[in-house]
This record gives structure tokens, sequence and C-alpha cells, in this order.
């Protein structure tokens, strides 16, 4: 294997252009099929190698059937090799990753740990194929990408710090109230342990995250939803309690009073404040469409959402009082509508020019999306609770 180089050494991740492209472009067609070995073999790896970067990852996203986390990976190191000439078709990939991982707290020293596990996973899977060329190649290539990941995870985290009541890293709130949403989400109220008042500014539609290591050694961070507008002196977010679901149940079990700790706002799935738009989402989806509606009420042309009844679909009170044009289908009371019925709706109301905001299930997300192309959609964003990556 080739000799390893950190991540940090900016001096050696060179960028697209440089030689080892036409390596990775020779190399692509044989590595891709591989991908998802060389990423079960990376997990296991990284984690017995580093255990400490356990506490990155959501570990039912590891292990489920399909892993989405793993085929996360096994995507974005496709797209990469296919892209090696023109990497600014990835921009909005590194924005959403570099996004996530600034909530979680990643920092340029993790690209060294992945780096080095990732070149002995691709050493082991693919066996003498990797010469000592094509394995710096591919050493090369992904330290360049650990230097893109790196260098638009600082800009973040400097925006972050510096806007109003914004900060860097992990800090204390208190959670002042707990509602109950629904008979199985309940809605946190955070405001600043050190009682400070100041409004905390933020993007619509973006995500904090939670950490919660002061409750529980095995909790590791999760990404909620803000629900609340943007200059309130207090972040929200709404929880949906999930059978066997470590977090979700242990939140459900504090009271009000309790530390925890947030890394502030980041996310990509962002309100065009001037634009109007559809707000479409199914279950739990809910979430993000309570902080446009409280945001930008005025821009939202129809909400559309999809539930079981309506004793099951969070924050109804607050949609009915919004005043906007709403269309609730409800599972209980007729079939469960298609993805073309829901693209159907858009286009009778005659509303194909607006913005189109997506939240809820896999399956839904992408059905949904295709469908509202297909009838004339331009600008459609979705929001997944979970890699998204693996949607790819």
């Amino acid at each position: 294997m080739v000799q390893q180089r950190t991540a940090g050494d900016s001096n050696n991740a060179p960028v697209s252009g440089c030689p080892f492209a036409a390596i990775i472009k020779a190399t692509a067609p044989a590595v891709a099929p591989q991908t998802r070995a060389i990423v079960d073999d990376f997990y296991p790896r990284l984690f017995r190698q580093n255990p400490e970067t356990k506490a990155f990852f959501n570990q039912s996203n590891q292990f489920s059937e399909q892993p989405t986390q793993r085929m996360a990976l096994a995507n974005a190191v496709v797209a990469y090799a296919s892209n090696i000439d023109s990497l600014e078709n990835l921009t909005g990939a590194v924005k959403l990753i570099a996004n996530k991982h600034c909530g979680l707290g990643v920092e340029p020293e993790h690209y060294g740990i992945v780096h080095k596990n990732l070149m002995e996973s691709i050493g082991h899977v693919l066996g003498d194929v990797v010469t000592p060329e094509i394995g710096q190649g591919w050493s090369d290539a992904v330290l360049a990408l650990a230097k893109v990941m790196y260098e638009t995870e600082t800009e973040l985290y400097k925006a972050a710090e510096q806007r109003t009541g914004g900060w860097r890293g992990k800090r204390e709130f208190k959670i002042t109230s707990i509602k109950s949403v629904t008979a199985d989400c309940k809605e946190f109220t955070f405001e600043p342990a050190d009682g400070s008042a100041m409004p905390i500014d933020f993007t619509p539609g973006q995500f904090l995250t939670l950490h919660l290591g002061k409750h529980s050694t095995e909790a590791t961070p999760r990404h909620y939803t803000v629900t609340n507008a943007p200059g309130k002196p207090f972040l929200q977010c709404c929880i949906k309690r999930v059978e066997k679901g470590l977090i979700s149940n242990l939140m459900h079990r504090l009271e009000e009073g309790a530390i925890v700790e947030l890394s502030p706002p980041f996310g990509v799935f962002n309100l065009k404040p001037e634009r109007k738009c559809v707000l479409i989402s199914a279950g739990i989806g809910a979430t993000p469409m309570k902080c446009f509606l409280d945001s930008a009420k005025d821009n939202v042309e129809l909400l559309v959402h999809v539930d079981k009844n309506a004793e099951a679909h969070p924050f109804l009170d607050q949609v009915k009082a919004s005043g906007v044009n709403t269309e609730f289908l409800y599972t209980a009371e007729r079939p469960r509508p298609s993805a073309e019925e829901v693209a159907e709706l858009v286009k009778q109301k005659g509303l194909t020019d607006c913005d189109c905001y997506l939240c809820g299930p896999p399956a839904f997300l992408t059905g949904v999306k295709a469908s509202l192309a297909e009838v004339g959609v331009q600008n459609v964003f979705i929001d997944v609770f979970g890699p998204e990556l693996s949607l790819a």
C-alpha cells in the first residue's frame, strides 16, 4: 500500500486536473462495482481501529438493511470518480455533506483517519489490482476531496459563529417546554443554559444537532429540523418516538429543566424568501413546513400533507390557523395518494411555476419529485431524514 499522508497536509491535496484524474478515470469502471464491498470493509475497520469515530454515526443507519449510511458513502465514491474532470457537478453534494458534518463537529484531522482506513479497505478488497501507481492516484484523489470538504466546513463553522446568537461547537441549552403534538410526537423548546436572551439567527429549513452524551454513553448526535422561525431567543424541534429508537425514546423521557447540548443550525433545505412556494409533506415531514409557515406564510400558495388521520397530523392546528390553502390526504379516509396524484394537485391549481418543498419518507420523496418534474415543476427541493445520498 502507498505511504499514507494526513488530510491536513494541503500541499499534498491536488486539485482536479492533476495527474491523478487520469488514473481515477481509467480505474473507475473496475472500482465502481466493488464500492459496496469497499464500504462494508471500511466501516468495521474504521470502528475497530479508531473506535472514537463511532460517536459521529447513527448505528441504526449503519446496520439497517439497506444500510443507508454505507450506501451514502458508496454513492459518493461513485459520484466523485464519475465527475473527476468536472467536480463542479458535485457542489450540491459537497454542501449537503459539509452541513451535516458541521452539525456533528467533524474537524480536519478526522479526514486523515478516514483516508487511512479507506485506502486500506480499497487495497484489501481490490487486491493486486491496486498497483503502487493506482494506489497513489486514489490516495491523492481522496485527499483532494478531503481538502474540498474541510475548507467548505471551515467557512460554514465561521458563518454559524458570526451570525446573531451564533456559536461554534456544542453549547448547553435547557429544555424549558415540552409540548405533545400528537400521541407519539413532542415539540421541545431549548433556551441557552447561560440565560442569554439574544435572538438566534438561522435560515428556515435548517436543522439543529442534538448531543445527549450527558444522558447516555450510547447516544450519538441526531439532526432535527428547527420548527420555529428565526430570530427567537430559543430553538425548537419536534421528535417522533420510534420503537427501539435510542434517542427518540431518551428525549421523550426527559423532563423540563434537563440540560442538553446543541450544535448551531446548519443545512441546505432552505426556503427562498423571494419565491412563491408549495409545501408537500408526509408524516413527521411536517416539521420543516411549520418553520416555513412561521417564517414566510404569505409566500405559501398551497400546503399538501399526507397522514393517517387528523390525530396523527403534526401541527395541524398551526397549519389551520395560518390561513394558507391546504389539501389534507388522510389514508384512513381514502386510498394512499400516488405520487402522480400529488403532482396533479399542483398542476390543477396552476402552481407549477412555484418552488416545491418536499419532506417525508424516502419513497414518497423520490416518487413525488419525479412526478412534479413530469408536470413541469422546475424547482423541487427535498429534505431527507437520514443520509440523503443513500437515495442516489
